[in-house]
């Protein structure tokens, strides 16, 4: 289900959720060993993962929430693998589809990233303490292009950037993202469409963010080092039979401000193009896909 410091003890974390109870369960992972479990409770099937960061603030990691039937956002603060606090922050239309959760607003907090599933039109949450203080519409991508990933992959230190890939050829395309805003973009080559995402992970270092995809043929895995919006390596990772399903990627520790997890459930429509590629189109400023969050109940 994700991967976070659910301790606090720095470590990386796995928390489950069983599909027939909504228990949720927390297990400690150290030295490649599980070394502890903890069961913290239960939630409603109705209520699907969305994402995990620091949203209280507090340094550790957070279980975000949403509602499938309402569109209703909740925060779960978890440390020492308890549940300490919760907080509803309001409903989001069901035409909003959540896409990965990063420091976009350049203050070291967890964001959220949010894509209109009709539009395509982008919307970045900024949340602290457990409350969105501020949301801003940084455009709209075309319907053809799909989420690929958060990572940072211009190399700009505690950004966090958008990876795109058209459905039709193939491309890619990241997205440079800080104080809520697209600061660059840059199209970075085409992979063949049997090759699919399987998650964004360090995989040539700690810190890195590389791209790995699976060839849905053969089970074969592909890691594409990324550094300063580049490819600048790539490396056949082996082969695992498709009876195995990809469950996600999480540093370690790690981090506070993403879910690996997410990104590699993802696959829903869209993502966005850019000048350097004919087949793309530059994003457009949309201000009407502002203010869809309606205030937290009192």
């Amino acid at each position: 289900m994700g991967f976070g410091n659910f301790s606090s003890r720095g470590e990386t974390d796995m928390i489950l959720r069983n599909a027939s109870t909504g228990g949720v369960e927390v297990y400690d992972i150290a030295n490649n060993q599980l070394t502890g479990a903890n069961f913290m409770g239960t939630v409603g099937l109705d209520w699907q993962f969305s994402g995990v960061g620091n949203f209280s603030g507090s340094g550790t990691s957070d279980l975000l929430l949403r509602n499938a039937s309402t569109g209703g956002v909740e925060v779960y603060d978890i440390a020492n693998n308890q549940l300490t606090g919760a907080n509803f922050m309001g409903t989001v239309g069901l035409d909003w589809q959540f896409s990965g959760v990063g420091n976009f607003s350049g203050r070291g907090t967890s964001d959220l990233l949010l894509r209109n599933a009709n539009t395509g039109g982008l919307e970045v949450y900024d949340i602290a303490n457990n409350a969105i203080t501020n949301a801003a519409s940084i455009g709209a991508v075309g319907l053809d292009w799909q989420f690929s990933g958060i990572g940072n992959f211009s190399g700009v230190g505690g950004e966090t950037d958008l990876l795109l890939r058209n459905v039709n050829t193939g491309g890619l395309e990241v997205y440079d993202i800080n104080n809520n805003q697209l600061t660059g973009a840059a199209f970075i080559g085409t992979v063949g469409l049997e090759w699919q995402f399987a998650g964004v992970a360090p995989v040539r270092g700690a810190g890195t963010s590389d791209l790995v995809l699976r060839n849905v043929n053969t089970g074969v895995f592909e890691a594409y080092n990324i550094a300063n919006n580049q490819i600048i390596g790539a490396a056949s990772l082996g082969r695992v039979g498709l009876e195995w399903q990809v469950g996600g990627f999480a540093a370690d520790p790690a981090p506070a401000s993403t879910s690996q997890l997410v990104q590699a459930m993802a696959g829903f429509g869209g993502g966005g193009g850019a000048a350097e590629g004919s087949n793309t189109a530059p994003l457009n400023a949309d201000a009407s896909q502002q203010g869809f969050l309606t205030q937290p109940h009192a």
